[in-house]
């Protein structure tokens, strides 16, 4: 039987520095000394018994970028064990010196998945609630895929069960996802439109290939309509995906929860403002942030609300309304030793639209003035405290400007615009 082991030999090497750098592979505490894989495993499950961060699990398993896109199979019965080698963590495979680990009864058991595949990165049922997100659409394949043309009742709307007709789609394909458009995303920073996201109404198969084709309508997450548009109904490829931290620094925002919300949990699905354009990928692992508060300082008073200056040499201040921007200066501007006549007079600006105000008239300055116009107090020696960390984002579905990522761990609540960033 294959054996991979992953015990951690802490005996059998130098103690490790009381100061950890923020480099170095974090052990769990309480690490096992092995773990047997069983069905029901995840890659980022067994990382997780034994590192503080999994994401870290391809520099403990020394892997190269080839691996890293094509990993190690591991099936249940496997032994992991892990040992120190430099006094740094290291995962090794059967042959690469350490003792075989043998178990009894040695039966190879069925791959956790598919015979010829490894097990996946995460759980596949944690991303079943959000089965109706198709992603992001492609304008091209969108408007060269099948339209549903009715039913041979003339219904507009469609429900599960019924028996439909569409356009004819690729010869080998038979399962299809029901989409439309759903909401444009847009970048909070720039603006920028990041893609049209789709959104599966149903789910139907092709039960007499033709044109039109016959499908039957197998599931509908809400009523089908003439017009919605037919694509392939593809499974994710989630047992490729090596939890890994990007190669290159990331830094973008949670633009969306699913389902509309403003917060949101653990395992649940986001989407984020960054895609394959900034090196994205399918596996990468990324640090949720949240902005650090504003501690607000000193309050310093500005003044009274009304303003104190002096009238300009050869300007005469009479009973008609003026501007005080052509008939006043600041004093301090004068000589010293020249005569001032001083004004105080309150702001125009601060006067509501279209009020007006004369010598000879009386008026209620709350009908006529907006009050605290002008800012009373204002504040000196802000401190903007750091981010900090509040959850880890698994990325599994990348487009070109955005991402779609569950939420792996969270902290407590998780909300649209908290950051994302390379871990």
């Amino acid at each position: 039987m294959r054996t991979l082991v992953l015990i951690a030999a802490l005996g059998l090497s130098a103690p490790l520095s009381a100061t950890v750098r923020a480099d170095e592979v974090r052990l769990q505490e309480n690490a096992p000394e092995r773990h047997v894989v069983v069905k029901g495993d995840t890659l980022w499950d067994i990382s997780a018994k034994f590192l503080k961060d999994p994401w870290r699990w391809p520099e403990v398993w020394r892997l190269n970028q080839e691996q890293i896109k094509n990993p190690h199979l591991i099936y249940p019965g496997d032994v992991v064990v892990l040992t120190m080698e430099d006094g740094k963590p290291k995962l090794s495979l059967e042959g690469s010196g350490l003792p075989l680990v043998k178990l009894s009864p040695q039966v190879r058991g069925e791959p956790i998945e598919l015979q010829n595949q490894g097990i996946p990165a995460i759980e596949p049922r944690l991303l079943l609630p959000y089965a109706t997100v198709a992603g992001i659409l492609d304008a091209g394949k969108l408007g060269a895929a099948p339209k549903i043309l009715g039913t041979a009742d003339q219904r507009v709307m469609i429900t599960q069960g019924d028996i439909l007709y569409a356009a004819a789609g690729k010869p080998d394909t038979t399962q299809w996802k029901v989409v439309r458009p759903g909401r444009q995303l847009t970048d909070p920073d720039t603006g920028e439109a990041l893609g049209l996201e789709a959104e599966v109404v149903g789910r139907a198969s092709t039960l007499v290939p033709g044109n039109p084709q016959t499908l039957r309508l197998d599931k509908a997450n809400q009523e089908v309509m003439l017009g919605d548009s037919l694509l392939p109904d593809a499974p994710y490829a989630l047992d490729s995906m090596l939890p890994r931290a990007p190669a290159k620094p990331v830094q973008g925002k949670i633009i969306q929860a699913y389902g509309g919300f403003n917060a949101t949990a653990q395992y649940a699905t986001v989407v984020i403002n960054r895609g394959q354009r900034d090196g994205l990928e399918p596996g990468h692992v990324l640090s949720i942030q949240r902005q650090g508060r504003l501690l607000p300082g000193e309050k310093v008073p500005t003044g009274a609300y009304t303003d104190t200056k002096c009238v300009k040499p050869g300007k005469t201040l009479t009973s008609d309304f003026y501007d005080p921007k052509e008939m006043l200066v600041d004093c301090s501007t004068l000589p010293a030793d020249a005569p001032k006549q001083v004004v105080r007079y309150a702001d125009i600006g601060c006067l509501k639209p279209g009020a007006k105000i004369t010598a000879n008239e009386f008026f209620d300055p709350k009908e006529v003035y907006h009050l605290h116009c002008r800012p009373e107090e204002r504040t000196r020696n802000q401190v903007q405290l750091p981010n900090h960390n509040v959850g880890v984002l698994f990325v599994y579905r990348v487009y070109d400007k955005v991402a779609y990522g569950l939420i792996m761990r969270a902290d407590g609540p998780v909300y649209l615009m908290d950051s994302v960033a390379s871990p």
